[in-house]
């Protein structure tokens, strides 16, 4: 098997980890933790871009000689669009976790702004958001 190489698991908290093994039979190191949570808050399409974009993008890095001059589109590099579904999807997390409705105003302004090209966004917008905001509003 080629080192340095990448492990993916879940850890104790059901966070997603990716992990670098340097040398053979070598013990791994942790290079990122994502909450399960955050990537549920994702469109699948968005996930699997997000995760497979980071691993492509960290094994072309270390294994030149196999990919070459091939190219990953950079994992940030995603429109205005999904920037403000994701902002919006976290504060609306936020604002769930905290039963405030104080972010209402800005979740749905960046929502209505992501839905303009996102369809996961539009259909967030108008199917989970109203019931969400009804449920933050409520004292």
């Amino acid at each position: 098997m080629n080192v340095p190489r990448l492990e993916i698991h879940l850890d104790q908290e059901s966070d997603l980890c990716i992990a670098k093994v340097e040398r053979e039979n070598g013990e791994s190191r942790l290079i990122v933790s994502v909450p399960i949570d955050e990537i549920k808050a994702l469109s699948p399409e968005n996930a699997a871009h997000r995760i497979g974009g980071t691993v492509l993008n960290i094994l072309g890095l270390w294994h030149k000689q196999v990919f070459g001059n091939w190219e990953v589109p950079a994992v940030g590099a995603n429109s205005q669009q999904d920037d403000d579904y994701d902002l919006a999807l976290r504060l609306v997390n936020r604002a769930l976790s905290a039963k405030t409705a104080a972010h209402n105003a800005s979740i749905e302004l960046l929502l209505q702004q992501a839905a303009i090209e996102s369809e996961d966004a539009r259909q967030y917008l108008e199917n989970a958001w109203p019931l969400l905001r009804d449920r933050l509003e409520k004292p």
